[in-house]
């Protein structure tokens, strides 16, 4: 190996928990920080996720989502660049764009939406108001990282046009439009394959087809065997607190494993992006200024969404009396758990922004948020305050229990002590259901309930924007980017997400979140695109530019105008109609969208324009997207549910019922014959978990007794259930033993010896 490589090599190794390597001072070393909805800048050392510094805690991706708001959600990443230049990060380890395949995935309130279109869209303005002030970004997680449950060894068994069409077209997007100067390579397999060794993913659809030049990162622990990773094109394993890694890359260049013209692209990947973001390396140091708190509430005002207002009974008068119920009240949940918690300086109160807005406000805690038990005594204040019979506003929704990195969800319901009191409280006053939450969840007596404002998980000035919602200051203008279901096994992934098994079979294919409740005529909660307003609007004048698409854009304008009597913004969507034919295929898909802000009265003229993409399909025999021949529907509408205007439009293209192989769903690329359940003495590895090992050694038993011990001491005080506790145990029992070895300090020699344990035949 020459000496230069030799010395530059460490680039391809990061240097702790957060910082690349500097080879001995060769280079400025990277801080690569946590977001993605605040800054979550943690020093060398930290020992929890908690342990961060103060900064300012944004609306998480699934409110900003509901904002439809492209602008809106590049001024918050903005504002995220600027603090992150402040503190000298180099990196934002950001957005996360993976599908909500399942409304149960605990980390949903960390991703956009169930659509690629408005993921896409979302992720590019995010990506490009970060990397406006000179800090780049990590799109994540790359990809097909659908669930927490075994998300270290689960293996995502995806078809190559489900994967390209949902799963992936959001990435695409983004890094066409926006260029992230990172890529995060995610925990999960991909057909067999691991994310961090997927060759197929990493080279030849995202540098060979999509053209990216900027750096894989690895997740944090999910590069297992670096050389492999580097050969399929991974340029950067973090975190890195042992030089294990290093050795075994040095070696395979010795034995030949890899090649030098390999390891050189990757580090002349890494040397870029240090000169690029490199704090050292920035060109003026002073401070940016930014108005974090009056930013996060701008967007908390527009991710809250109005599900239900019968008999108008919002907004609210300023000097009513109210009954104020709940103790997500005073305790808001306005972020989740996990590695994006943000450590803020103001922490909502409910009640006392009612206060503030001259409401006269009377409170009973209800229950406690942290547990599903009831709290009889609780219970019976909350009981005894609402027999006054004044407007009762609910704060509810789910807790840090029931969703957060590292774990799922069990059900779709809130705490049962939620349920119980709502309940009895019918009858006592008209309910207001003020929720909160990262996902969506099964409203109880829904029907029941006057009014259901949703501010999902709104950041640290979410308590203040639904006052100002509630009263009506702001109109609200949300609108869902997610389906919200009827039951559980309404959902199309029911039965294969989240299983005892590590082979997650993704049989709902294409139809996803309101692909598969439109197609099927499902009945829903709410439905995607969906949201109330004060006012109300109206649709006319739909022309297309052309009757017949065989190559170029068609342009799509109509006119929007407000008829009611407030000012207020309508988001208006645009979806297309496939030609009916034996091809899978779902009836609507988001081809466009736009969010108009319209006095009383005021009516504009929208214009989108649809490109080839919009009506084409990923064929498996051609290897690209291609468009559909047949006759298009375009409609535009408020929502999914309620289109108002329809136009056809013919494509030329290919006829997929004369030719429908390209368009099957049975083209699968990757190792097909693997099965990570089925692992037999002699094939145990260090890709295995703790949990898998210690049933054939004692010795990894053992260690994952005492590992156990020493987690649960290191979050002395708090209980098991705690979501930050939970992802660490989870991280522990289900991570590669390889992963665990790396960030906890264990011997690899013990390691070596516990899979040599598990492997002997007995």
């Amino acid at each position: 190996m020459k000496e230069e490589l030799r010395e530059k090599l460490p680039l391809l190794s990061g240097k702790g928990m957060w910082h690349t390597n500097d080879c001995n001072g060769k280079y400025p070393s990277l801080h690569l920080s946590d977001g993605p909805h605040g800054l979550r800048r943690q020093e060398e050392g930290a020992r929890t996720n908690n342990d961060s510094y103060v900064s300012t805690c944004y609306p998480t991706a699934s409110c900003l989502a509901a904002s439809w708001d492209e602008e809106l959600v590049r001024k918050v990443a903005d504002s995220i660049g600027k603090e992150a230049w402040n503190a000298k990060v180099s990196v934002v380890l950001g957005p996360g764009i993976n599908i909500k395949r399942s409304p149960l995935c605990g980390r949903n309130f960390e991703y956009f939406s169930e659509d690629p279109f408005l993921a896409g869209k979302l992720g590019t303005a995010y990506v490009g108001g970060v990397q406006q002030n000179g800090v780049g970004t990590s799109l994540k997680h790359f990809a097909a990282n659908n669930q927490e449950t075994r998300r270290m060894t689960c293996n995502s068994r995806v078809d190559e046009r489900t994967l390209r069409e949902i799963y992936l077209a959001a990435f695409e997007e983004v890094v066409k439009k926006a260029s992230p100067a990172t890529i995060m390579a995610s925990y999960n397999y991909l057909n067999g394959y691991k994310a961090t060794e997927n060759h197929h993913l990493l080279t030849e659809i995202l540098r060979n087809e999509w053209g990216y030049e900027g750096v894989v990162v690895s997740d944090w622990g999910a590069c297992i065997d670096p050389v492999s990773s580097v050969k399929a094109g991974l340029d950067l394993e973090m975190p890195v607190l042992s030089k294990v890694h290093l050795k075994k890359l040095e070696k395979g260049i010795e034995n030949g494993e890899i090649d030098e013209d390999t390891l050189n692209r990757a580090i002349g990947r890494m040397e870029r992006l240090i000169e690029t973001y490199a704090a050292e390396n920035r060109k003026g140091s002073e401070t940016k200024e930014t108005a974090g708190y009056d930013i996060a509430l701008e967007a908390a005002l527009g991710g809250a969404v109005l599900l239900k207002n019968r008999d108008n009974i919002l907004p609210l008068s300023k000097g009513t009396e109210i009954n104020v119920i709940g103790s997500l009240a005073k305790k808001v949940r306005f972020q989740g758990g996990g590695s994006s918690h943000i450590n803020t300086v103001s922490h909502p109160d409910i009640t006392a922004e009612l206060e503030t807005a001259g409401y006269r406000v009377h409170y009973a805690e209800g229950y406690r948020e942290d547990t599903d038990k009831t709290d009889q005594e609780l219970e019976a204040e909350a009981l005894t305050l609402a027999e006054n019979g004044a407007p009762i506003l609910f704060c509810g929704g789910l807790t840090d229990l029931a969703e957060g990195e590292g774990y799922d969800r069990k059900t779709l319901e809130i705490p049962e002590n939620q349920r119980r009191l709502i309940k009895k409280l019918e009858g006592r006053g008209d309910i207001i259901f003020l929720s909160f939450g990262g996902s969506p969840f099964i409203i109880p007596e829904k029907e029941k309930m006057k009014a259901v404002l949703h501010m999902y998980l709104g950041g640290e000035a979410v308590a203040k924007a639904a006052v100002m919602l509630l009263s009506g200051d702001v109109n609200p203008s949300g609108k869902l980017a997610e389906t919200w279901p009827e039951d559980i096994k309404c959902t199309p992934c029911h039965g294969c997400f989240a299983t005892s098994s590590n082979e997650v079979f993704y049989k709902e294919g294409l139809f996803v979140g309101y692909r598969y409740y439109d197609t099927n005529e499902i009945a829903v909660q709410f439905p995607f695109g969906y949201g109330l307003s004060y006012t109300t609007f109206g649709y006319s004048d739909l022309k297309l530019s052309k009757n017949v698409l065989d190559e170029g854009k068609v342009k799509v304008s109509f006119k929007v105008k407000n008829t009611g009597d407030r000012a207020g913004a309508e988001i208006a969507q645009v979806y297309t109609i496939r030609p009916e034919g034996r091809y899978p295929g779902a009836k609507h898909e988001l081809k466009g969208f736009k969010k108009i802000f319209l006095k009383a009265g005021e009516e504009k003229e929208v214009e989108t324009e649809l490109d080839e993409r919009a009506f084409s399909i990923y064929d498996t025999l051609l290897k690209r997207f291609n468009p559909v021949q047949g006759e298009w529907g375009i409609c535009v509408g408020g929502s999914l549910e309620s289109p108002t205007l329809f136009e056809t439009i013919k494509v030329k293209g290919t006829d997929y019922n004369e030719h429908p192989a390209g368009a099957l769903l049975s083209c699968y690329i990757g190792k097909n014959d693997s099965n990570l359940d089925m692992v037999k003495p002699g094939h145990y590895s260090i890709y295995n978990s703790l949990t898998e090992l210690s049933k054939r050694s004692w010795l990894g038993k053992l260690l994952l007794n005492i590992a156990l011990k020493v987690v649960y001491s290191m979050y002395k005080g708090k209980p098991k259930e705690d979501p930050e506790v939970m992802m660490t145990v989870e991280g522990l029992k289900d991570g590669p033993i390889d992963c665990v070895a790396m960030q906890g300090g264990i011997p690899y020699k013990l390691v070596e010896m516990i899979v040599k344990q598990a492997n002997r035949k007995k």
